[in-house]
């Protein structure tokens, strides 16, 4: 870094910090990132921004350089103090994104591709994380074809659990991921929990997590995007590059989704994952949802009647073991606290799978 200039950590940036990068970060080509909980900025003699980058969570997001100001240093001038914060903070991976053609200004910084569409890269700052992850969901001593099903189950309900069975019936084996990022209103490890409990009666199911690779928060921010409202697109995009790496990795030739009737952002996804993943040789089979009175069971109905406090309604909607999580009264009050909290903290329609 260079004499004169000085380096800044805000926890998280105040107001007049926040208006300055905002205008930095527009003549970077960027956008800003709301959420962040640490920022880095190097300033220089004059006190003018000439470098930055954030923190949310276990994501880096909006690093920028001054072009003037390349090749001095300064993108690991920012990202170390981050680092060192994640550290303190517990988290032993980070993420964060860039476009192709940047993605070898990372590399030397510790920065690995995880995956990559024509406008975006996906990398971690951990060596080997990824093929750890896709080694860990790959399944063991399996002849024959092995197929894979990606779910919240927020929570795990009969709709869910006929989706597994009937993918289980068409192939070897199969994997059923469960998302671990624990944005939902049943926590992360109960939901992992009760999938587990559901599908323990199919010998030839074995449960993961997605870790923070696919559904998740590290895909995809997307602040550097000139149109925002493609987001989606890019995200869908990012998120069925990773699965076809995985699938690469751990042998899965079918990807099983089931059918959307209600949630077009989950419909659309569908529908993308079926241009997507044939290309690079996975089939995706839709399957039909089960039906109760002629509706599709969903995790959206059984939510509803719970934070209506009807949860005794939704017997005939789940296995035993998810009504038996909602019968405990301490499992209620975490569900709707979460839910609620959710609710308070709305960020646009979410993938209802």
């Amino acid at each position: 870094m260079e004499y004169g200039c000085t380096l800044e950590l805000h926890s998280p940036p105040r107001a007049g910090v926040r208006q300055e990068l905002r205008a930095f970060l527009d003549r970077s080509g960027l956008g800003g990132a709301p959420g962040v909980r640490h920022t880095a900025l190097v300033r220089d003699g004059a006190g003018r921004i000439i470098a930055a980058a954030s923190l949310e969570e276990n994501v880096v997001k909006c690093v920028a350089v001054d072009p003037d100001h390349r090749g001095e240093g300064l993108t690991a001038a920012v990202l170390t103090p981050l680092r060192r914060l994640a550290l303190e903070e517990g988290r032993r991976r980070l993420f964060l994104y860039t476009k192709p053609d940047r993605r070898t200004q990372f590399a030397p910084l510790g920065f690995h591709e995880v995956a990559r569409t024509e406008e975006v890269v996906l990398m971690e700052d951990r060596r080997g994380g990824f093929a750890a992850w896709a080694a860990s969901v790959r399944p063991a001593d399996c002849a024959g074809p092995v197929g894979a099903v990606v779910m919240n189950a927020n929570p795990m309900t009969l709709g869910h659990l006929y989706l597994v069975e009937q993918a289980a019936a068409q192939c070897a084996r199969l994997c059923l991921l469960v998302v671990s990022e624990d944005r939902s209103a049943v926590p992360a490890a109960d939901r992992r929990a009760l999938a587990e409990a559901a599908v323990g009666h199919l010998p030839n199911v074995s449960v993961a997590g997605t870790e923070d690779y696919l559904i998740s928060s590290a895909t995809f921010p997307d602040y550097f995007l000139k149109d925002r409202r493609r987001g989606g697109a890019v995200w869908t995009a990012l998120d069925a590059a990773v699965f076809c790496r995985l699938a690469e990795t751990a042998g899965i030739s079918v990807r099983f989704v089931g059918s959307e009737p209600f949630c077009p952002v989950t419909r659309a996804y569908n529908e993308a994952l079926a241009q997507a993943l044939p290309a690079r040789g996975v089939a995706l089979r839709e399957l039909p949802r089960l039906e109760r009175d002629g509706r599709a069971v969903s995790a959206t109905a059984v939510r509803a009647l719970v934070q209506a406090g009807r949860w005794e309604e939704i017997r005939p909607l789940v296995p035993e073991t998810t009504y038996s999580w909602f019968a405990g009264p301490e499992n209620r009050a975490v569900f709707l606290e979460r839910a609620a909290a959710l609710d308070r903290h709305e960020h646009g329609e979410e993938l209802r799978i």
